[in-house]
């Protein structure tokens, strides 16, 4: 069951745009959160924060009027048990490339006889109550393999998937493609194509990465309703540069070397 915010806007087929958190700041989640963006992202596998980092954040969000979706480091039952008994409101499991696989990671998320996650929640609001506990968890697994993309069909089938997350990096890896043309040019428009109608046919949410907000209005227009808007290293380095840039070309003043005023992407 999506959080609130997430619902909200889909039930009015809008997109819901989150910020994404590639450190253990708390200031940082609650900045998005005061900016108004419908979720925050929390990224364990392309970041130095580790689950447990993520999961005392998480724990800390208490009636959050935001979702709050981490992406995990690895399809690991241990590892996503530990959130959800946090209080994550979703789960990003990368580099699902089958059904097995997405099968395995809806396991994690459930109670036996559905699945094999140990009972243990430890945030005082999320109560004892299994079914509700496991209600309330929204499950996305990434698309980012070209053997990934041969199986959506077969993933987006596997019930308890709330939907596909793209990594658009690593999927134009798969697809011996430039990773970072992903986000500027149109090379994924025939697998994210393939993609939504995947979703589409198995009624699942389509999601994934965008660089800025340019690039999330493309992805909106591909269809996709869970947009991550930059991260926040890159959205301080890009405002950083252009900041100082726009200062040393007012006073007059010659830039350095050895700068080059882009960030990179902690995508995948």
């Amino acid at each position: 069951m999506p959080h609130a915010s997430l619902a909200a806007k889909w039930s009015a087929e809008q997109p819901a745009f989150g910020g994404w958190v590639t450190t253990d700041s708390e200031a940082t989640i609650a900045m998005f959160g005061r900016l108004g963006y419908d979720y925050v992202g929390i990224d364990t596998q392309h970041s130095a924060v580790s689950e447990a980092q993520a999961a005392v954040l998480v724990r800390r969000l208490v009636a959050a009027p935001y979702g709050v979706i981490v992406r995990v480091s690895k399809n690991d039952p241990a590892l996503i048990g530990r959130l959800l008994d946090a209080g994550a409101d979703g789960i990003i499991v990368p580099m699902v490339s089958t059904a097995e696989e997405a099968r395995a990671a809806v396991s994690a998320c459930r109670y036996p006889p559905d699945g094999v996650r140990s009972f243990g929640p430890f945030r005082g609001d999320l109560g004892l109550d299994l079914d509700a506990l496991q209600r309330r968890v929204s499950l996305f697994v990434m698309i980012e393999t070209s053997q990934g993309l041969d199986n959506v069909r077969d993933i987006c089938a596997v019930p308890g998937i709330e939907g596909v997350y793209i990594g658009p990096a690593d999927l134009s890896i798969g697809l011996g493609l430039d990773p970072m043309l992903a986000f500027s040019t149109d090379q994924l428009k025939e697998p994210v194509e393939r993609i939504r109608a995947a979703c589409a046919e198995f009624g699942r949410v389509m999601g994934g990465h965008s660089l800025n907000a340019a690039d999330a209005l493309r992805w909106v227009g591909r269809g996709s309703r869970l947009v991550s808007l930059g991260a926040d290293s890159v959205m301080l380095a890009t405002i950083a540069a252009q900041e100082l840039s726009t200062a040393r070309q007012g006073a007059g003043v010659q830039s350095p070397g050895g700068g080059s005023g882009t960030a990179s992407t902690p995508y995948g």
